[in-house]
């Protein structure tokens, strides 16, 4: 996150800065293969993982769901350190779950191996998604979904976040955030995870008195911000024909 910046910033010492987002990516891609995962693709300070080939697996949404959070575990633990290379830096992960093609891709005289479909492109506006969200990791439906019919969950646990019209889609989905369990250091408590779905239910039937006194629980929290700031710009009352989905005006 902030790569413009930090490439600003950087740009007298271009050796530096290369050093320094290598080794983001190098956290990135560690933390996919070591899950299991095949690197498909690099798009400047991004790294795009996926599961299930060469050889299927039943485990995918598990073994990516914990890549992203040793992704989100590492991070935050170099950033806090003064003086390290990686200190301030962030990072937004998405997950998306469903089929692709996946194999060479590209020309007769140059290609690559990686993955193509709508689940990528929706994985990819996941990511982005986490800047407007202001947390470090979102999924679809399908993952959560998955995560939630299968065994009971002792490593993550699941936010509902918002329902939500990406922008340039026709789909709405529900998104929601994938976080560590609550016994680990400065993470969401699990009573504020409560207070927040209950806000979120309050917000999609149009009781937005009640969401913001719900919201109110929840100082320093991406998502109720988001909520906020949604309801202030409809003058704090649902607009006419509500459905509960919030159209986002920008990828």
């Amino acid at each position: 996150r902030g790569s413009c910046r930090i490439t600003e910033a950087g740009q007298h010492d271009l050796a530096s800065l290369w050093e320094r987002i290598s080794q983001a990516l190098g956290i990135m891609t560690s933390g996919i293969t070591d899950h299991d995962g095949v690197i498909g693709d690099f798009q400047g300070d991004a790294a795009m993982g996926f599961w299930g080939w060469p050889l299927e697996d039943s485990q995918t949404v598990e073994k990516a769901c914990r890549a992203a959070l040793a992704i989100r575990r590492r991070f935050a633990r170099e950033a806090r350190q003064p003086g390290h290379p990686l200190a301030g830096f962030a990072c937004g992960l998405g997950i998306a779950s469903g089929p692709a093609i996946a194999g060479r891709l590209g020309t007769s005289d140059q290609f690559k191996v990686s993955v193509f479909g709508p689940v990528v492109n929706l994985a990819s506006r996941l990511e982005s998604m986490t800047k407007q969200f202001c947390v470090p990791v979102l999924v679809d439906e399908a993952t959560a979904e998955q995560l939630r019919g299968g065994p009971a969950l002792h490593w993550a646990r699941l936010r509902r976040l918002a329902t939500v019209q990406p922008y340039g889609m026709q789909k709405t989905l529900m998104v929601s955030e994938l976080l560590p369990p609550a016994v680990e250091p400065g993470e969401c408590s699990d009573r504020n995870l409560r207070d927040y779905e209950a806000a979120l239910d309050a917000f999609h039937s149009g009781r937005w008195d009640d969401c913001q006194a719900l919201l109110r629980r929840l100082p320093n929290d991406g998502a109720a911000e988001f909520l906020r700031g949604t309801m202030e710009q409809h003058g704090g009352r649902p607009p006419t024909g509500w459905t509960g989905v919030v159209p986002l005006e920008g990828k």
